[in-house]
């Protein structure tokens, strides 16, 4: 009997429950899970694991002893070791299910394959799949406009030399509020302005944190006339785009739509045959396709349908 196999791509929200899933359902189940790249759930999620373990150690004090202007190698440490730590928790569940994980740079190379560039490896390896899940996630993005108008995103924010005294947030979800509350632990003034519900536990860290939350009813997103105070360093996390321009998806046939999201079916399947999307990576989404259990077991039951092996085909990676 031919055993069936499952690759996932990316490290997004639907990977855990989608490959535990899987390997329950008899599936051999392979995760490749990005070196250097991550998506906005999982930076969510490591500023959360940050933010708690340093709201227990006193946030007063801390500020009134680091106060600003030399943080910022701190402040990117802090997140990388955050970020690490909730990989290799993933990692840890992910290896005692039986899946297997590799930290890789994977982009197509055509229908049925991956290349992976690795840090470990000089020349990159060339992997078969038989079916393949993108679960890459998205990443904040800004407009060629904002950039000119020196407008951060928080890659840009943590690439700076000094931290900001006032930072001014634009937007509401993990990411921002998990930014924002991390900088002003560290002694800056931050203000967080939303036009949407937040995300309650976050938003309470952010309050705690000493975070100013108000809420304004925005009109258009990246408004010319969106007047930024002189004095403040802009954070703008309003805009999110899908997390696909490094995955060569032109040699798939598969076309993103404007804000870099996979066209999928109401089944999650992409322009090419066995290769799927789960997660925020999805620009299609038709009523109840937020839900990760219900993107699991659409994707499950039709990867489970078919024939996911063939013979005379490796499941080997071969450099």
């Amino acid at each position: 009997m031919l055993q069936r196999h499952l690759t996932i791509l990316g490290n997004d929200q639907p990977t855990l429950p989608l490959s535990l899933a899987a390997v329950r359902r008899g599936f051999a189940v392979r995760c490749l899970f990005p070196e250097v790249r991550h998506s906005s759930w999982l930076i969510g999620q490591a500023l959360r694991r940050l933010l708690l373990r340093l709201l227990a150690d006193s946030p007063a004090p801390r500020r009134k002893a680091v106060g600003t202007g030399g943080g910022m190698p701190l402040l990117r440490a802090l997140l990388r070791r955050s970020l690490a730590d909730e990989v290799l928790e993933q990692r840890t569940q992910l290896l005692s299910a039986g899946v297997t994980v590799t930290f890789s740079e994977a982009a197509f190379r055509r229908p049925g394959q991956l290349m992976l560039h690795s840090s470990q490896r000089r020349q990159p390896a060339a992997l078969d799949y038989t079916c393949c899940v993108i679960a890459s996630g998205v990443r904040h993005h800004l407009p060629e406009s904002d950039l000119q108008r020196n407008i951060l995103d928080t890659e840009r924010l943590f690439e700076q030399a000094h931290q900001p005294p006032d930072l001014c947030v634009l937007g509401g979800d993990e990411t921002a509020l998990g930014v924002a509350a991390l900088f002003s632990l560290f002694g800056s003034s931050v203000e967080l302005t939303a036009d949407a519900e937040l995300p309650e536990t976050m938003a309470e860290l952010a309050e705690h944190a000493g975070v100013q939350i108000r809420a304004m009813a925005t009109a258009a997103p990246f408004s010319p006339a969106l007047q930024i105070p002189g004095n403040r360093t802009v954070l703008d996390c309003r805009r999110t785009v899908g997390f696909t321009d490094h995955l060569n998806l032109t040699s798939l046939g598969v076309e993103t739509d404007d804000s870099g999201r996979l066209w999928c079916s109401n089944r999650l399947e992409t322009w090419c045959q066995n290769v799927f999307g789960a997660g925020s990576v999805v620009g299609f989404t038709a009523a109840g396709f937020s839900s990760v259990s219900f993107q699991v077991d659409a994707i499950l039951q039709q990867v489970g349908a078919a024939e996911l092996s063939r013979s005379g085909r490796s499941q080997g990676v071969t450099g």
